[in-house]
């Protein structure tokens, strides 16, 4: 199984390192191609709790893999640092249907100025796409940004709901922050001269420490 593992993880580094960034991106991966004209205010809810706020799960790199005898591997072929060797935690259990539904499991929080910046993502190396969140005050946006192994081109995201809650407003850099959000959108791109359009959602707690 773990054979298997590495071969898989391999083969998909590879596949990355060979596609050139115009057929991964074709302006995809970019958050300002996000619309977002929705009127939400952040919600407070100190009741709030989630098993997911007492967990403690932690995961390698997607890159990395822990060997048997207890050596690391990087299948990007760098060299394994000592940073690659730690574990990072889980601060997200959203469930985004984007690309095939999967778990994103991490959320970055940065605290500056007065606005809140909370970056979901995950998935990789088989989902490549992030969510940020934007919060001032109460009032808060929400953009979207993916890659795509394929000439994937012409990517807007019109976000069509969203809601987030947060279990108090004391937000400081060094505290952990509770919350749960859902964000509903509408993806157009363009793939081999077709136009498609779907409809995707994020939803799920996250846990991030501000920075």
């Amino acid at each position: 199984m773990r054979y298997l593992l590495k071969t898989f993880f391999t083969i998909v580094s590879i596949s990355i390192l060979c596609l050139p960034c115009t057929s991964l991106s074709q302006n995809c991966y970019d958050y300002n191609n996000t619309t977002d004209n929705l009127k939400a205010r952040l919600a407070i809810d100190s009741t709030m709790d989630s098993a997911f706020f007492k967990s403690h799960k932690a995961s390698y790199p997607w890159y990395i893999i822990r060997n048997d005898d207890g050596t690391f591997e990087n299948t990007l072929g760098d060299e394994v640092s000592e940073e690659d060797k730690i574990p990072i935690e889980h601060t997200s259990n959203c469930v985004s249907t984007h690309q095939g539904k999967h778990v994103m499991n991490f959320c970055d929080a940065i605290y500056d100025a007065g606005i809140l910046r909370l970056e979901i993502h995950g998935g990789l190396p088989a989902y490549a796409s992030s969510s940020m969140i934007i919060i001032k005050d109460s009032d808060f946006f929400c953009r979207f940004r993916a890659s795509y192994p394929a000439p994937v081109s012409h990517c807007k995201w019109n976000i069509l709901s969203k809601k987030l809650i947060f279990r108090d407003r004391d937000i400081k850099k060094g505290r952990r922050l509770y919350a749960w959000l859902s964000v509903e959108f509408e993806e157009t791109s363009t793939y081999q001269g077709k136009t498609t359009t779907m409809k995707h959602k994020i939803e799920g707690y996250i846990k991030p420490i501000v920075k």
